[in-house]
């Protein structure tokens, strides 16, 4: 629909029954949801739903901006077997600065992250963002 390919849907605003709606009315259009959760009880909800194949976990807390990578860590250490049992591809979104924070998030699980807030700070976001790739592509010895 216009070339839009995914749909933003945040399990703290929608019901269960809202978010199972949703997710079937985009599969239908051809798209794929993106859930987005915060806490794991919102994680637990989506889990319980039917055709879910994209979760967001926003490291942000929506009631103050508070932002922790901890967050990512914290809902997947108790539920990354049952998100990969499903086939669910988990991104993480928010904080993410670095290759070390990169780093931190795929050896949690996280298969895929979102960036914004720290690439649209820099004075050039698509040179911002070719460096963090190259850090990653390159990575530097700590000693």
């Amino acid at each position: 629909m216009h070339g839009a390919d995914a749909v933003l849907l945040i399990a703290a605003i929608l019901s269960d029954k809202d978010l199972q709606y949703f997710v079937k009315i985009v599969k239908t259009l051809g798209m794929t949801a993106l859930i987005e959760v915060h806490t794991l009880a919102e994680l637990d909800r989506v889990l319980a739903l039917e055709g879910v194949n994209l979760i967001g976990i926003n490291n942000r807390n929506l009631e103050n901006f508070s932002v922790s990578l901890e967050t990512t860590s914290q809902l997947l250490a108790s539920r990354l077997p049952q998100i990969q049992a499903k086939g669910i591809l988990v991104v993480s979104e928010s904080g993410i600065h670095t290759p070390a924070d990169l780093a931190q998030l795929a050896s949690v699980g996280a298969a895929a992250v979102l960036i914004g807030e720290s690439l649209v700070k820099q004075p050039d976001p698509g040179t911002a963002l070719a460096k963090l790739a190259t850090e990653i592509a390159t990575p530097h010895s700590t000693l």
